[in-house]
């Protein structure tokens, strides 16, 4: 058989292979579960990301709501002194009603002032650390969920592989196994995102 002849013959069974139905439909088959993977990596992704965002804020809350408990504990030391000073002038003073009058009003109404300060710092303080600990709550969430869209990207990649054999092996066995196991990774895909976008928020 000459080149020509050889190279003739390769033509005829590529093109053979081109109209093969088995063919066609396991090539159509493969561009769909290629889209599904592309889509299952794209929500995986934004998944992982979400994930890091929410650990970093959950962070700066509680670097925010620390602040806040350092100011309230130095407001309500505060108070704590000036409570402390009147409390020694009455004891320690001959005549605390007329001598020391003026400073234990001041002193007073800075214990006022101070309790009010130290009760507003920590209704804030505790509500930043609420809305921390929902940060962390949120993130632990996301992250299964990344975790699953992780496995639904793998049944998908399996499948494609599957698919692909299929192809070459012109085994139907093949190619019906990679649909099965695309469809389990579509399958952990879609409750991936009823658990992050329909039922959580």
């Amino acid at each position: 058989m000459s080149e020509m002849e050889h190279h003739l013959e390769h033509a005829e069974h590529a093109q053979h292979a081109a109209h093969d139905p088995f063919d066609r439909r396991v090539t159509m088959t493969i561009a769909i579960i290629a889209a599904m993977l592309a889509c299952v990596t794209l929500l995986s992704h934004r998944a992982h990301n979400e994930t890091l965002q929410l650990q970093i804020e959950a962070s700066s809350i509680t670097t925010k709501a620390a602040d806040k408990w350092n100011q309230f504990q130095a407001k309500k030391n505060r108070r704590y002194q000036y409570e402390a000073s009147i409390e020694m002038v009455r004891v320690l003073a001959k005549d605390p009603s007329q001598k020391y009058q003026d400073e234990i009003g001041d002193w007073k109404r800075k214990v006022e002032t101070y309790k009010k300060d130290a009760d507003d710092l920590q209704e804030e303080a505790r509500e930043l650390d609420r809305n921390a600990e929902e940060h962390k709550e949120l993130s632990e969430h996301i992250h299964h969920i990344g975790d699953r869209y992780d496995l639904g990207e793998l049944g998908v990649e399996i499948g494609l592989v599957l698919c692909s054999i299929a192809v070459l092996t012109k085994r139907a066995g093949f190619w019906y196994s990679g649909m099965g196991a695309a469809g389990l990774g579509a399958v952990l895909a879609a409750i991936g995102v009823y658990g992050q976008y329909l039922h959580f928020h």
